[in-house]
């Protein structure tokens, strides 16, 4: 058992953070975003905000400080 993972970020989530390395991209949206027809992988993560959400991720998933712009709004 892993301790100290937000409840808001589930195993398909983590499992695709890990799994991520340098030049990939991560997308948070709303529900208007066409993901489905653009993404590689798609994560749903319904009923949740986005801020939480991020704050959760950002605790596993450094920026990549190499890059210019290592994130974008």
């Amino acid at each position: 058992m892993l301790k100290g993972i937000p409840a808001i970020l589930g195993p398909d989530l983590m499992h695709c953070l890990l799994s991520m390395g340098h030049g990939d991209e991560l997308v948070l949206s709303d529900a208007n975003f066409p993901a489905a027809s653009c993404a590689r992988r798609l994560i749903r993560c319904d009923g949740h905000d986005i801020v939480p959400l991020l704050a959760a991720i950002m605790n596993f998933f450094p920026l990549d400080h190499t890059v210019e712009r290592p994130y974008a709004v």
